[in-house]
């Protein structure tokens, strides 16, 4: 088996090297941010670890909804999940609880998206959201693949009747860019991309 940095460096190398297609080929610009609603089997039975550790809420959506074109709107989709879903891989290895949140790219009203989420923290006493999107940004020429860690307070300790939780600014952002061309889009590989920037963030999300 090998070393865990030598694992890692290969991934970085094939990161670099994007290969895979799971995006359409025509970029549309983005739409505003949106927050939360779940993937049907993906979440753990409970928010916390055998340890005890609160868990993280793996919160994705992409940004290029266009009514008029579902078909791109799937393949938006498709690539947010597959994204989602390896950056919880990592993750979960290194034995952090992960709960998994996916939006579909039409879910576009913002203020119900971040009342769900917000419900979502509290049902589960997750007191970390990971933000997952992969989408294009049509005015800058770039295929973004990001990921944003944000504290939400109000989770732990002694907690007022009827207090809700809340969620605080960036912590960490990790975001890689590439240039929004044919090739790029042939060539993108989001499961793939997912790991690798989940590696590199677990330094952000591990418990101090």
């Amino acid at each position: 088996m090998s070393k865990p940095h030598t694992r890692k460096a290969l991934l970085k190398a094939a990161a670099a090297a994007l290969v895979v297609a799971a995006l359409p080929s025509k970029a549309q610009s983005p739409a505003s941010t949106a927050v939360s609603a779940s993937v049907p089997g993906s979440a753990p039975a409970s928010g916390s670890s055998a340890s005890g550790a609160p868990c993280v809420l793996l919160f994705g959506q992409g940004r290029n909804f266009d009514a008029g074109q579902p078909a791109a709107n799937r393949r938006w989709d498709e690539a947010n999940s597959a994204f989602n879903l390896a950056v919880r891989e990592p993750l979960a290895a290194a034995g952090l609880p992960v709960i998994n949140v996916v939006l579909p790219v039409s879910a576009t009203d913002v203020p119900r998206n971040l009342q769900g989420l917000l419900a979502e923290v509290q049902r589960r006493g997750c007191t970390r959201v990971l933000e997952t999107a992969m989408f294009a940004d049509s005015a800058q020429g770039l295929l973004i693949a990001r990921l944003r860690v944000y504290p939400v307070f109000g989770m732990l300790g002694p907690q007022a009747a009827g207090s809700q939780p809340r969620i605080g600014g960036v912590a960490y952002t990790q975001q890689k860019e590439y240039a929004l061309d044919a090739r790029v889009m042939d060539r993108v590989n989001p499961s793939l991309l997912g790991r690798v920037m989940a590696e590199e963030a677990l330094g952000a999300l591990q418990p101090r």
